[in-house]
């Protein structure tokens, strides 16, 4: 071939990899944010990016040198040596605007990861459609990645990342992602941009203020993750799928086992002086699953939404698991609306990857009042109860002290079939929290009584030993009652006595 026509190849290459120019690169810079090929290298293993679609451009004269890549660059990557597709927004290509030629590009990475049953990842910034392009009539063909998304999901882990703005159509595909991740102080997650809304409403509100992380991660509960910069974003995208396989038709990828903190005679000695047998006094449940799995091996999701319920990746001697549980520490671990979406989602997650499930309970029941019932609690502890009913991974439930009512079963109790099930001898079990019941059943009775607080005292002591861990392990409805420090080898031992039995490949999908 002659030099002059692989010469005009490269330079057509190197054009497509420019971008919008270096002084839209610098600009990027100055606010904290890296160019999008930067953000690959951050993202991928060294030197593993096969690129797809660089020679891209507009088919619009009028934008078709102003448009490297078309403003969108994809291609497929490893992940510590596993395959990933990916795709990524270009700020500086006409503000990250998609036209219908990056949309062909993206098109073509999804159905690739389809094909090849492989993880696929999102990295938005604007990214709405080119106006120029999409304009009129052309409209009414948009949108047709949904159904890549709709086919990927449960099959293949999904993961969307917002670098910038995503508003409008990229917040609807970031909400696709299994994982969602943010950049604090410039990714923002909503319906419509500020502009919009200012046109639509008339209020002037900024990008933080319709969605930054205060919005999206504590209070709609939108974002998983928030990062303090890109790098770190990345890098805990690199880490979430370090628990997952790359199909639901393979198994979960195990690691190196470690030792847990409390397999250390400091660390035992936290585990078992951790909860207070009183029930009235808190303590941090976090602090109780940093003992009991391998040590650094936590990831959490969603940790300041619904924070009265954990939601974390954990390791068990190298194996993936999904731990839920109540924390006392916050609203004295009772299940509302946030605990019930945030638990749901996690629980289809791990059961879609085939990631066994780990629930520590300590619950005093469902959030009461009118105030919930605005949240349609009822329809959220019924998806709830439905998803623990379906997950067919393996499920151990350990009750470390309160299990009330229904929020009990909720958290995996015996009617969701869990493969064992076992309490801490603070465990208490009852349809409703010892003083209430109480109350209910012998309210007259103490109210009549000489002195009512003595004789509701008297009354708590004889019915204490009917609801506690020994009582019910006499009726057979729980397995066994562990000491503390026997946590952890119990959970190993269950693991591997149910090492294979979750075979299927496709489950179900999850929803956002």
């Amino acid at each position: 071939m002659e030099d002059e026509v692989v010469a005009e190849l490269e330079a057509r290459r190197a054009s497509g990899r420019e971008g919008g120019g270096e002084a839209r690169e610098d600009r990027l810079r100055s606010l904290g944010k890296l160019p999008v090929r930067e953000r690959l290298d951050l993202l991928l293993d060294e030197h593993s990016f096969e690129e797809i679609g660089v020679l891209a451009h507009s088919q619009l004269d009028a934008l078709k040198d102003r448009t490297p890549s078309d403003g969108t660059v994809a291609g497929s990557g490893k992940i510590d040596g596993r395959t990933v597709f990916v795709s990524a927004d270009d700020p500086t290509v006409l503000a990250g605007t998609r036209g219908r030629v990056a949309e062909v590009k993206l098109t073509r990475v999804r159905e690739l990861a389809l094909r090849e049953k492989k993880p696929f990842i999102m990295l938005s910034e604007a990214g709405a459609a080119r106006v120029q392009e999409s304009r009129g009539a052309v409209s009414a063909g948009l949108g047709r990645g949904f159904e890549n998304h709709f086919h990927m999901s449960g099959l293949l882990p999904q993961v969307s990342v917002l670098m910038g703005a995503c508003f409008g159509g990229p917040s609807f595909v970031a909400s696709q992602g299994d994982f969602t991740a943010m950049v604090e102080g410039t990714g923002f997650l909503g319906m419509s941009g500020p502009p919009v809304v200012k046109v639509g409403i008339g209020l002037d509100l900024s990008p933080d203020a319709i969605g930054g992380v205060e919005m999206a991660a504590k209070i709609t509960g939108q974002v998983d993750h928030v990062g303090v910069n890109e790098a770190e974003t990345l890098a805990a995208v690199r880490r979430y799928l370090s628990y997952f396989p790359s199909s639901a038709e393979q198994s979960p990828p195990t690691v190196a086992p470690r030792a847990a903190p409390c397999d250390t005679a400091e660390g035992g000695l936290a585990l078992t002086r951790l909860v207070p047998e009183n029930h009235r006094r808190a303590y941090d449940v976090i602090k109780l699953i940093h003992l009991i799995a391998d040590e650094d091996s936590l990831f959490h999701l969603r940790p300041e939404y619904g924070k009265n319920l954990v939601t974390v990746l954990a390791r068990m001697a190298g194996q993936p698991v999904g731990i839920v549980a109540n924390n006392p520490m916050q609203r004295a671990g009772v299940l509302d609306e946030k605990a019930a979406i945030k638990a749901r989602k996690f629980i289809d997650l791990c059961d879609a990857f085939h990631i066994p499930l780990i629930f520590l309970c300590d619950t005093p029941g469902f959030l009461v009042g009118p105030e919930i019932e605005k949240h349609r609690m009822v329809s959220l502890c019924g998806r709830l109860l439905n998803s623990l009913m379906a997950a067919s991974v393996p499920k151990i439930t350990i009750v470390l002290r309160k299990a009330v009512g229904m929020a009990y079963i909720a958290m995996c109790g015996r009617a969701c079939h869990p493969n064992a099930i076992i309490s801490w001898p603070t465990a208490f079990f009852d349809v409703m929290g010892p003083e209430a019941g109480v109350m209910l059943v012998y309210g007259k009775e103490i109210a009549a009584a000489a002195d009512p607080e003595a004789r509701k005292q008297e009354i708590l002591i004889e019915l204490e030993g009917e609801a506690s861990a020994y009582a019910t392990a006499g009726m057979g409805l729980i397995d066994d009652i562990i000491a503390p420090l026997e946590t952890r080898p119990f959970i190993l031992r269950t693991l591997e006595r149910t090492q294979g039995c979750d075979v299927t490949a496709f489950k179900h999908r999850i929803d956002p």
